[in-house]
């Protein structure tokens, strides 16, 4: 049996993800449509943004999940 477990709130960071996207076409591809799915480009804000933009339950949330999702998938 596998059991996966995800971080939750409060785990975000400014940067993350930043290193799947540069090294993987699959995460490239996944964090990419996620940014058509949510409306607005989530990537520069985990890559690019703020601690305080990080902390906003909109971007948090879909941050986080994005993050665990794709490295799972990636490795």
């Amino acid at each position: 049996m596998k059991a996966y477990v995800f971080p939750g709130q409060g785990a975000q960071f400014p940067g993350m993800g930043k290193d799947l996207y540069e090294t993987s076409a699959v995460a490239k591809d996944l964090f990419e449509k996620a940014n058509e799915i949510l409306g607005f480009r989530i990537t520069d804000i985990m890559f690019e943004g703020s601690a305080e933009e990080l902390k906003e339950t909109k971007v948090t949330q879909p941050a986080v999940f994005l993050h665990s999702v794709i490295l799972a998938k990636v490795l």
